[in-house]
């Protein structure tokens, strides 16, 4: 199980594929909000689900690749966000 309580203020969070999403901003419940999105600039969304960590370490890791995380932010609310 994932102690999600390293998760902390500034941590980098990483795609599966490695590449940066951002850098944690704040956690809540069961969302990561993100500051300095390097995602394409179209989206507006900066969090991401609790879900999609499966590890951490000296950043937050996703499960889903850069692709994947930016299919699920174009396709709003009905993704799980």
């Amino acid at each position: 199980m994932i102690n999600l309580d390293k998760i902390h203020k500034g941590m980098d969070v990483v795609t599966s594929d490695d590449h940066r999403l951002g850098t944690v901003r704040e956690v809540m419940e069961h969302v990561l909000f993100l500051n300095d999105v390097e995602a394409v600039s179209e989206f507006n969304k900066t969090s991401v689900p609790m879900i999609w960590i499966i590890g951490i370490d000296d950043a937050v890791r996703l499960a889903k690749s850069r692709e994947q995380v930016e299919k699920e932010w174009h396709a709003g609310p009905r993704s799980g966000l």
